[in-house]
């Protein structure tokens, strides 16, 4: 039996992470936090040593999932679920205009570090994060599984 990477993976470890928050009884803040510690490397604990902070968003999260099965239009770099992950912890916590202020910053700070690369698949990945944050801060953690099914997997793609 083979493990599973790519998309399906990471549908199967939010869904496997979402019911044992359920399960646990925890806040959906918990979830939120649990998976951005995970998949973006996002530790609110270290914002306090903002070099170390923003070195970790930049750097690989510890647990990665490669690119098979994503649409093809959202990815720019070997991990687009980090970038995803990034944007559902921005839009769970931020209102809407200004979750989308941090993607515009943080993609032209991008721009300026990588010389000029701009990327529309992190423009992209980052819009629908954003989208399913607000969603999960309405509906709870187990949304979140079928929403990445629905939005970043490209399978079915030709």
């Amino acid at each position: 039996m083979s493990k599973q990477t790519g998309v399906a993976a990471f549908i199967a470890d939010v869904k496997a992470r979402a019911a044992k928050t359920v399960a646990e009884a925890r806040h959906t803040q918990e979830f939120i936090l649990e998976i951005g510690d995970a998949y973006a490397f996002i530790r609110l604990a270290d914002w306090r040593r903002p070099r170390q902070f923003l070195a970790q968003l930049a750097g690989d999260p510890p647990i990665r999932f490669g690119t098979k099965g994503f649409r093809r239009a959202l990815v720019d770099d070997q991990n687009p679920a980090r970038h995803y992950t990034a944007f559902v912890f921005v839009g769970y916590w931020l209102p809407i205009p200004l979750a989308f202020l941090v993607l515009w910053a943080w993609e032209i700070l991008g721009f300026l570090r990588y010389r000029g690369k701009w990327s529309q698949g992190d423009m992209r990945c980052g819009r629908i994060g954003i989208g399913h944050g607000r969603q999960v801060r309405r509906q709870g953690a187990t949304v979140l599984a079928d929403l990445i099914a629905r939005d970043l997997d490209g399978r079915a793609q030709g």
